[in-house]
């Protein structure tokens, strides 16, 4: 769903008057302008008139666009409304769609303390003036009219009306709209105090919505000088909030995304939906993996759930596609069999990496561990190993604990208990140990020794020498390549660069 707000300026809206000229609601005979206003009442029958009994502030734009209204329903025709700025955007970009729009028109309503002159220029009634012309020739729209009622120049008052508008508009959006909300906003003629108020609550939507502005192009000269009549823009720029920030929000999401924090990364990709959705659902595909749901993320990244999606089929070739959706299979097939088994296993290589990338030794040592012991538990049970487990009379079905595992590896490998890799595997037993009974965090120098690394070695270095140690307790023919986990991490990170 596409919700357009346009604030309503008075220069926005114009009448096709009987003599053919378009007379500006905005043009009133000053700084070179036409004197349409004055004419647009003698066109109305209507004598303007004055605010005060001094007979210094005149009826301006808000009188007469009541009057011109009233008319229109009356009439129930608004077709001589000419939508200056804005009926370009509304017949080219949105007309077409298939998707709901809905058109919201920001008007002013000031209290009558701000003076006359600047409460006789409110635009309450020149926006619904638009909305019933917007609404006659797309009926399909949604038209609503927002009129706020608060100062322009009162800046905190207007930024905390903009902010509730909007919150309680997008909590009163249903769950399936506002699953793919898009906002648009159009303020090129409104006045300032408006525009900014609106564009600084639509840089903090950004962080969850995509955000684009529609800039309409003013002609020139904006009144054709035969006859004076306004004349329309041709033409409009849409430029997304996200692509302007895009530069400075890059380099936050790709550090996200390398040391594994995918959530992260995923709200700051929030805002970029509109050009980079498929890196957004792969970071919610990849933050399951972090929370150890593998078969979360092989499973999700399968068909229509994303490699067949048309923003995954936009920026990922055929070739790779078919390879990541083989490898899935592979890992996921309909029945599980010794090899998925030790392929989903491998998976889990990548959160060593990054958890080293986030400096987190302990956390790096234990996901390490976890794979060790899966691997040898995976060698116990297709190799049958026979192995003695202690207390195993009275439960004959527990599993082996890491050190009969080891224990029992070193026997089917006829290593001697004095074999340096043993020993190793003995360190580890007793760090883990010392890990989950006793609180111990493990330091950075242990390690890169257990890596068998220098100690100012880079994660990456640390990551393949804690890997060649997993290699070890498999036999050659099962040695295992890189991972669809790890492949879809890289391949994300190429696309931040």
């Amino acid at each position: 769903m596409k919700t357009v707000v346009i604030t309503v300026g008075n220069r926005q809206v114009a009448w096709r008057c009987n003599d053919g000229i378009v007379r500006s609601f905005g043009a009133d005979g000053s700084r070179k302008d036409p004197p349409h206003l004055d004419e647009l009442y003698q066109q109305f029958g209507v004598e303007r008139g004055f605010h005060d009994p001094e007979e210094k502030y005149r009826y301006g734009v808000r009188y007469l666009s009541e009057i011109v209204y009233q008319h229109c329903r009356t009439k129930n025709d608004f077709s001589p409304v000419v939508l200056l700025l804005d009926e370009r955007i509304l017949a080219e970009h949105y007309a077409a769609l298939a998707e709901p729009v809905e058109v919201i028109l920001w008007g002013t309503d000031q209290p009558e303390s701000v003076g006359w002159q600047f409460y006789g220029m409110d635009t309450c009634w020149l926006a619904q003036l638009m909305a019933g012309a917007i609404q006659q020739r797309y009926s399909h729209f949604k038209v609503r009219v927002w009129n706020c009622p608060i100062a322009v120049n009162d800046r905190q008052a207007l930024w905390n009306f903009t902010e509730k508008q909007l919150k309680q508009y997008i909590e009163n959006l249903p769950e399936p709209d506002r699953a793919n909300w898009q906002l648009h906003i159009q303020t090129k003629g409104s006045v300032p105090q408006i525009a900014d108020a609106l564009g600084m609550m639509a840089a903090i939507l950004m962080r969850q919505y995509p955000v684009s502005q529609i800039i309409p192009i003013e002609p020139q000269p904006f009144f054709d000088p035969s006859n004076q009549s306004a004349r329309s823009a041709e033409c409009f720029d849409v430029v997304s909030l996200g692509k302007v920030f895009w530069p400075l929000e890059r380099e936050r999401i790709a550090t996200a995304w390398k040391r594994g924090d995918f959530t992260a990364a995923k709200v700051l990709l929030e805002a970029h939906r509109d050009r980079y959705e498929a890196l957004y659902q792969l970071a919610h595909l990849l933050s399951l993996a972090t929370n150890w749901d593998i078969q979360g993320l092989l499973k999700g990244i399968q068909g229509e759930r994303w490699l067949d999606q048309k923003s995954t089929i936009k920026l990922v070739n055929k070739q790779q596609r078919d390879q990541w959706r083989q490898e899935t299979v592979e890992r996921c097939p309909d029945r599980e069999t010794p090899a998925s088994k030790l392929l989903k296993i491998w998976e889990f290589e990548l959160l060593i990496e990054l958890a080293l990338q986030q400096e987190n030794y302990t956390l790096a040592f234990m996901q390490f561990t976890q794979m060790l012991e899966r691997l040898l538990f995976w060698r116990y049970e297709q190799e049958n190993w026979s192995l003695r487990q202690e207390g195993a009379e009275g439960n004959p079905y527990r599993d082996p604990s890491l050190g009969e595992l080891r224990q029992a590896w070193a026997i089917v490998e006829r290593r001697s208990p004095s074999d340096a890799f043993v020993k190793k595997l003995e360190t580890v037993n007793q760090y883990r140990n010392g890990v989950v009974h006793r609180n111990r965090a493990i330091s950075r120098k242990e390690l890169t020794e257990l890596a068998n690394v220098f100690l100012d070695a880079s994660p990456e270095d640390i990551h393949q020498g804690l890997l060649e140690m997993l290699r070890q307790i498999l036999n050659q023919d099962q040695l295992l390549k890189k991972g669809v986990a790890r492949s879809l991490y890289e391949w994300g990170l190429e696309q931040l660069k």
